[in-house]
């Protein structure tokens, strides 16, 4: 799990922020000790209905959407033959992170545009849905819930021209209810902020997921890599 991939000190804190140079490393490291990348429906392809997957498989996510995936990470996973999933909010395509912003969580950062977008699904990576304004979906009301749930896939089906089946949760927030919403608005899996691996006795919309972040050394991405 990445948020932003980006040099740049004033675009926010090592938290979200990988800088390029090490995002290459963890690249570079995964593709020597044999690990490849597939989408996450893959994933549920191989535990429901036994498609074959590669002995080393990994998803690589990215929440939110931000335009340094399309400069920095993009061109980076190209050149080891590597594809992600990102998450995108639907409301903040071609605008900023004002989710973020106007809660003073982090500093203004550019949101990919729909250009940008549509060139990463061309190239294999997955679009996914993120809410429409990325609240907190197990605090809010029900009914807006799914409208966050329901718009913000809908958004993005209507730009790419294609099912979107796959969804996270901002800020790790769901429950019981928002996961049933979310099966009910018709993805296939979606993604939480909790630690560890998928496996065939998850609940597809509950999967959980490695975080990294800036501060990690190459060798403790190693330790999260193998900790689980």
């Amino acid at each position: 799990m990445y948020h932003k991939v980006n040099p740049n000190p004033r675009t926010g804190g090592l938290g979200l922020r990988v800088p390029p140079g090490k995002f290459e490393w963890q690249m570079k490291y995964l593709k020597k000790n044999g690990y490849e990348t597939v989408s996450l429906t893959d994933v549920l392809d191989h535990f429901q209905r036994g498609k074959k997957l590669p002995n080393k498989p990994i998803v690589i996510t990215f929440d939110d959407g931000y335009k340094d995936n399309h400069d920095f990470a993009y061109p980076i996973m190209k050149k080891y033959g590597y594809t992600g999933t990102i998450f995108v909010v639907s409301k903040a395509i071609g605008n900023t992170n004002f989710f973020d912003v106007e809660k003073k969580l982090q500093p203004e950062n550019k949101i990919m545009n729909w250009h940008e977008i549509k060139e990463l699904d061309q190239a294999g990576f997955i679009i996914g849905a993120h809410t429409v304004d990325h609240p907190h979906l197990a605090k809010v009301a029900p009914e807006a819930a799914k409208y966050q749930i329901e718009e913000s896939k809908r958004a993005l089906e209507y730009g790419l021209k294609k099912p979107v089946e796959v969804f996270a949760y901002p800020y790790g927030s769901y429950n019981d209810q928002v996961a049933q919403l979310t099966q009910q608005a018709g993805y296939r899996a979606a993604v939480t902020t909790k630690l560890g691996l998928a496996k065939q006795e998850s609940d597809p919309f509950k999967i959980h997921r490695i975080r990294v972040t800036g501060r990690y050394s190459n060798k403790r991405f190693i330790e999260e890599l193998h900790n689980y």
